[in-house]
């Protein structure tokens, strides 16, 4: 990628909504709530300009020199569905034939007013999952204001019960509660009472429900799969942790799969796609040889203390052999004729 005559650029990836109705207007059933694609993965969020030095600085979920390799759990792309509920509130004012229309000045005048404080009290329901709400209908009986707020599923089993269990109590409890609406009336001047509050059927049931909604495509073998209660892209490297046999670090590329970065010192070099050959280093021919020449080294020094034992222990039996004693040197019995071993008759006058 040639990153020269650019300046710095940050670069955002919104949120993307399909419309629903025409009586939502432009309110949406789902949203999709990703990371970006794989093919726009290596777009850092700095591209640096000629003058300085051309590195990559990778966003969150993926790193390397090029930002080319995945960690191994990355947020999946979701088409987020959304629950929605319909409030109706009673505006003690007197109705205008103009609000038969919402796009007439009447009506957006009114509803500029409205939507604000409704936002407000919807989004304490549920900050986190708060999407919008819009005024759909106004019609006779003092102002009956019809209004339909949007909460999103979200990526997490808690949040989703949350939705489907409790919301319609809470916001029942926030909406009959005369303290939270003292702002619509001091912004209308008048008296403000909650009518009615109806909520969808649910979408989703529990966060497996969302499986077919879980986009992991946009990276190379990565999974989806639950995990502590929420929906992950497993890269190939978690999914399959012995691919590199213990001999090399996995690396989840986030175009090929996995790919194995081998493990070498000076004993032993590994190698292959899974690093499943194995080379033997300088260092272990070192450490071989210096070890047979050691035992080579004991071994000659054994051989030449086993010769020289031998050896001696010839010298003596053959000294022995051939001393100048004959046997009856030793003979005492006749103490008078008596050689002492020499050959001969012993003769006293000799000597």
């Amino acid at each position: 990628m040639d990153h020269s005559d650019m300046s710095p650029v940050t670069t955002n990836f919104p949120l993307t909504s399909s419309g629903d109705s025409a009586e939502q207007s432009s309110l949406s059933p789902e949203t999709s709530q990703s990371i970006p694609s794989a093919s726009t993965a290596v777009v850092t969020s700095k591209v640096y300009s000629r003058n300085t030095a051309r590195t990559c600085q990778c966003q969150d979920f993926v790193f390397g020199n090029v930002c080319s390799f995945g960690q191994n759990d990355l947020t999946p792309q979701i088409a987020l569905p959304t629950r929605n509920a319909s409030i109706t509130l009673e505006i003690f004012i007197d109705f205008q034939d103009a609000f038969k229309t919402l796009g007439s000045p009447e009506s957006l005048a009114f509803i500029k007013k409205l939507q604000p404080q409704l936002e407000a009290l919807c989004k304490k329901a549920d900050p986190e999952a708060y999407k919008a709400v819009e005024v759909v209908k106004l019609t006779n009986g003092s102002i009956v204001s019809e209004s339909v707020v949007q909460y999103n599923y979200l990526n997490n089993e808690t949040q989703i019960q949350f939705l489907n269990n409790q919301l319609e109590r809470v916001l029942t409890d926030i909406l009959n509660d005369t303290r939270n609406l003292v702002n619509i009336s001091q912004v209308f001047r008048s008296n403000v009472s909650f009518n009615r509050l109806m909520l969808q059927p649910p979408l989703i049931t529990s966060i497996a429900d969302l499986k077919p909604l879980v986009n992991c495509y946009q990276f190379a073998n990565y999974t989806a799969e639950i995990s502590d209660g929420v929906w992950r892209c497993a890269g190939p490297c978690k999914t399959n942790p012995d691919y590199c046999h213990q001999h090399g670090d996995c690396l989840n590329d986030i175009y090929k799969g996995p790919v194995c970065s081998c493990y070498q010192n000076s004993l032993e070099q590994y190698h292959g796609p899974r690093c499943e050959f194995v080379n033997k280093g300088p260092g272990f021919y070192g450490a071989l040889f210096g070890s047979l020449a050691v035992v080579l080294l004991i071994i000659i020094i054994i051989t030449i203390f086993v010769v020289r034992r031998r050896h001696k222990r010839r010298w003596k039996i053959n000294q022995i052999d051939t001393l100048p004693f004959e046997e009856d040197f030793f003979d005492f019995t006749n103490r008078r004729n008596r050689n002492f071993g020499f050959q001969g008759t012993y003769n006293p006058k000799r000597f």
